[in-house]
Parts: C-alpha cells; sequence; structure tokens
C-alpha cells in the first residue's frame, strides 16, 4: 500500500550561500594572492583556489543529493549522495511545525522548515532551502487538522 504524495521538492542551491559566499571569496583571495609577485609559495594560493570551487561543489551537492516529501501519513528527508540518510517523522507524531527564514532567504524566497516531534527518539524532520516554506506548513498543518 503506497502512500500519496502531497508535496515534494528540493532545495534551493542559494540555500547553502555561506558555503557558495565562502568559496567564492576564498577563490578571489587565492586569485588576488597569486596574481602578485609577493606570493612566493605558488602552492598555497591555489591550493586555496581548489578549496573555494570545492566548497561551492559541496554547495550543489547539497541541493541536489538532498529531497523532501510530504505524504499523506509522515514528512521525510532523504539524503542520496554516497552515503543514504532518510529521516522520517509520522504526522501523528509531528507537534510542531517552524518556518525560519533569514533576510537572504526572503529576498530569494526560500526558508528552512522544521517539523518538531514528540516521543521520538530525534528532534525531528529539518527541510532546508525550501522554495516557499508557508505553502509547505500550510500543506502539513492542514494534514494535522484532520
Amino acid at each position: 500500500m503506497s502512500e500519496k504524495v502531497v508535496w515534494s521538492g528540493k532545495p534551493k542551491v542559494i540555500a547553502f550561500y555561506d558555503a557558495l559566499i565562502g568559496g567564492i571569496i576564498l577563490i578571489a583571495v587565492s586569485a588576488a594572492l597569486l596574481a602578485t609577485p609577493l606570493s612566493a609559495i605558488v602552492w598555497l594560493p591555489a591550493l586555496g583556489m581548489v578549496c573555494g570551487f570545492v566548497l561551492i561543489l559541496i554547495a550543489f551537492i547539497k541541493a541536489w543529493a538532498n529531497s523532501y516529501v510530504v505524504t499523506e501519513k509522515c514528512v521525510r528527508r532523504e539524503y542520496r549522495f554516497v552515503a543514504v540518510k532518510v529521516d522520517e517523522a509520522p504526522l501523528n507524531m509531528v507537534t510542531n511545525v517552524v518556518v525560519e527564514q533569514d533576510v537572504v532567504g526572503r529576498i530569494f524566497g526560500f526558508g528552512d522548515v522544521r517539523f518538531d516531534t514528540a516521543g521520538t527518539a530525534f528532534s525531528g524532520v529539518l527541510f532546508k532551502g525550501v522554495a516557499d516554506p508557508d505553502e509547505v506548513k500550510k500543506l502539513v498543518a492542514e494534514r494535522l487538522r484532520g
């Protein structure tokens, strides 16, 4: 017996802006150091550029590898890249639905939706970087009411 999917989505890449900005800054600083004649240790700025690209790649991998699903009976976050991790909470165990949106999220239209649970070994399920988080909260709140 399969469950009907009410909503599904993936995080926006911009939701991982900390890694994106960090990578861009690291690449820019490293490129500037590489271009100066003072750079006696050439491999250090080159290493900084590689690390910057890796940070940006991590942001894209996180956005690609995470999937979020709301069914008639549960909320589920799946991470599938090299390892697999699935966080799932039955709707009847969800006690609170919280939307968190910082300034960057408000500007770019994304936010986090946290589903708190009671009586489980974990604190709940987090949907990070969801487009229109209020819509997700509304859908789950409707299911919780009946």
